[in-house]
């Protein structure tokens, strides 16, 4: 066992206040051979560049899309070494829980993609939530494939009892909007667990940056439209009734930041009274913006202090808003930084309060 990891079982039994959940850590493998290794035959054939989370894609930024000082000591790929990771995260930004989303891109074979998803949770329960957690203060995401809703299932049955995972993650590229009954299976197995669904945004063949209008030429744009994806699966999700039917099911909006959401809820809260009765849905949206969706806080916009702090308030984000750093990557937001804006009435409850009931982790540790 490291170092590490036996000092921190070594003092796990002086317990403390759960501060600081983030929402959003991406752990990565160290070598795309760790994921191969639970993968079935005949895809445990396939090349490195189908395996890895960081694809060839139609264009990337000329800078570096990670952080350049999460490298590990022996030159680690950000996001790899959990001990490192532990270190920055938990010691020296003051994290309490780390919510990992290790992320598996889409594939255009939906059997490979499913197999892969598996694979990333297999790998993930081996190192990340076991080997490298006796501290306990790494949780979970159930990766699967949304284009094979019976598999995923599947998936989520096998692994949802496991208290080590507390969500289930679904890519935010989608063949189709996420409120369509296609899904169905999935948040019939989400609900059974009582596991929220987090979509996150994972560039594959054929769908990087993408649009609702084709393709975008830089990924300044695409990284500037994340929005209008998820507003489309926002609103897909209350016009099909999607919470009527599934009144536990939760859904979690990550990376896309939330300064959007309040006038999308302006819009749907006016068009309601004049178009509601052609939709399935029965409740007003503001309902169900309150009881089944949550956004995470980064990349948090950064307007003016008084003009953010209205934000804040006119989303509602004491009640919908839930802190998250997307370490290691380049835009990651500190929580001390964070916590310096954030106003006091509401800290708590954005920086730990929101996710302990979400995800129904321990308030001490």
């Amino acid at each position: 066992m490291t170092e590490l990891a036996t000092t921190a079982k070594a003092t796990s039994q002086t317990r403390s206040r759960v501060e600081i959940v983030d929402c959003d850590v991406h752990p990565l493998p160290r070598h795309t051979d760790e994921i191969r290794e639970y993968l079935p035959e005949p895809w445990s054939q396939v090349p490195d560049q189908l395996i890895s989370s960081y694809p060839l894609v139609l264009y990337m930024p000329p800078t570096q899309p990670l952080r350049r000082d999460a490298f590990g000591p022996a030159g680690e790929v950000p996001g790899s070494d959990p001990e490192f990771s532990y270190r920055q995260l938990i010691d020296e930004a003051g994290v309490d829980l780390a919510i990992l989303l290790p992320l598996v891109r889409n594939h255009a074979n939906p059997e490979y993609e499913a197999a892969l998803c598996r694979a990333t949770n297999d790998w993930l329960h081996a190192t990340w939530l076991t080997t490298h957690n006796a501290h306990g203060r790494f949780r979970g995401s159930i990766n699967v494939c949304g284009s094979t809703p019976v598999a995923a299932a599947h998936e989520i049955d096998r692994l949802g009892g496991d208290p080590m995972f507390v969500q289930v993650r679904l890519n935010a590229y989608a063949g189709l909007p996420y409120g369509d009954p296609f899904y169905e299976p999935i948040y019939e197995a989400a609900c059974r667990h009582d596991l929220p669904v987090a979509v996150h945004f994972s560039k594959g063949s054929g769908m990087s940056l993408l649009t609702p209008v084709g393709f975008s030429s830089y990924f300044f744009e695409h990284h500037a439209l994340y929005p209008a994806t998820y507003a489309a699966h926002v609103v897909s999700l209350i016009c099909n009734g999607t919470f009527d039917h599934f009144e536990r099911l939760r859904f979690v909006f990550v990376e896309g930041g939330f300064g959007w959401v309040l006038p999308l809820l302006w819009r749907l809260e006016h068009l309601w009274d004049g178009l509601g009765a052609e939709v399935p849905a029965r409740r007003r949206p503001l309902d169900y913006f309150r009881d089944h969706l949550r956004f995470t806080s980064q990349p948090i916009e950064e307007p003016e202090r008084d003009d953010y702090l209205k934000v804040l308030d006119w989303v509602d984000a004491e009640r919908l808003l839930l802190f998250s750093s997307d370490y290691p990557h380049w835009d990651y937001d500190d929580p001390k930084q964070v916590l310096g804006r954030l106003p006091r009435e509401t800290r708590t409850r954005i920086l730990r309060d929101n996710a302990l009931e979400l995800y129904d982790l321990p308030g001490e540790l």
